[in-house]
Parts: C-alpha cells; structure tokens; sequence
C-alpha cells in the first residue's frame, strides 16, 4: 500500500510539472496578423486596376524586440486546404508586411497551385498564420471576422500595431454599429502603423472665422 501511495504521489508531482511547462510556453505570438482588408472597391495594391481578388491584402507585425526571419511563414484562410502564401525575409522588430492578392496569386502559380488568390470571403473569415518549421506545422496567429468588418473597403486591425485590441478603418465606409470592434473614422493603413489620430471635423472658412475672428463681428 505504502508502495502504491509513494507512486501515485510522484505521478501527481510530475503531471504538476508537465502543466506548468505546459503553462511556461503558452505566449502570444512574435509575428501576428494585424490588419485584414477582404472587400476591395480601391486600387489598394497600385497596379492601375481595381480588382475584387488582386485588392486583398493582409498586414502582419512584429511585435518582438528582436528579427524574424520569414522563410518558414505563410498564410492561409479557414477554408483552404493549401497556404496562399510563403513569406521570404527578415522582419524588423515593430514592423510591418503586406501581402496583397496580386502577390498571392503570384505565388500560387510559382507553387503549382490554383490561383485564387487570398481567397477572403466577404461575409466572414478566418485568416491564418502558420510557421512550417521542419515536420511540424504551428498555428502562430490567426483572426475570425465578420462580414461588417471588411464591408467596402473597410479594415480591421490590431489598435495599436500588435495588441489585443482590434478597431475597424472605416474612414472609406463608416461603421455605426455598437458590435465590436468598433469604427475609429481613420482609413486603412497597408504597409504603415496603425495610429489613427483624432478625426479633425471639416467646417468651412467663414464659420472658422467666425470662431476666431475680432469680436466686434468685422
């Protein structure tokens, strides 16, 4: 019995111990997703043409104090079976990387796949972030939005670049909703920070004048 007790104790001590190693290595991510813009009306990616597949784009930070080398990265959608996309590069510390849908396609195609693109469903998605390290396929970061995120032209992001938090750009196409995440009145922003500074209120020159203008009316 003594026999039994002193090896269920030791079994208890060492499941304790794989839990916490367990607990130690749950951290969030040094690359993530931080911007998703799924329904394009805009020539977003440069090339002279809107188009509903070539427009799509997804942003991903650096949220680590130290490089990243991309090789291993890609990204998908909750639907597909393949990734859209391989990342090649190093990564600095706060910054940021866009990957259009015109670069997507240009990368299934290089990789014998179908070329779809990213593939961003407009009434809602998931988009995923791997690390292809070896045998081993990581989840990294991934986002579930909504269709009302990304309705014409609207992005939703991470506020600011790699928080938890995440805000809608919806300077193109304003959001009214009370269902987060919640509208900021700031556009998109590909390629850049997520700052969204105070939206300033237009008012014409006479009521400016007015505003500040010599007392005695003149």
């Amino acid at each position: 019995m003594n026999a039994q007790r002193t090896i269920l104790a030791a079994t208890v001590v060492a499941l304790g111990w794989l839990a916490s190693i367990g607990s130690a290595q749950t951290c969030a991510a040094q690359v993530r997703v931080n911007e998703i813009l799924a329904d394009p009306g805009f020539d977003w990616n440069g090339d002279g043409t809107v188009s509903t597949r070539d427009d799509e784009w997804v942003e991903i930070v650096n949220a680590g104090a130290t490089p990243v080398v991309l090789d291993e990265y890609r990204l998908s959608d909750a639907a597909s079976a393949s990734f859209r996309y391989g990342f090649t590069g190093t990564l600095s510390p706060g910054a940021v990387l866009v990957v259009y849908g015109g670069a997507s396609v240009a990368w299934e195609s290089a990789n014998g796949q179908s070329a779809v693109g990213l593939s961003l469903n407009n009434a809602g998605d998931t988009v995923q972030l791997w690390q292809v390290a070896g045998p081993d396929t990581i989840l990294v970061d991934s986002y579930t939005y909504a269709g009302f995120e990304v309705l014409d032209d609207r992005s939703t992001g991470r506020m600011p670049d790699g928080a938890a938090t995440w805000a809608l750009f919806d300077a193109r196409t304003p959001y009214a909703g009370t269902t987060p995440p919640l509208g900021t009145g700031c556009p998109p922003t590909p390629g850049a920070s997520n700052a969204c500074p105070t939206p300033i209120e237009p008012r014409e020159w006479g009521a400016i004048k007015r505003l500040y203008g010599p007392s005695d009316g003149r």
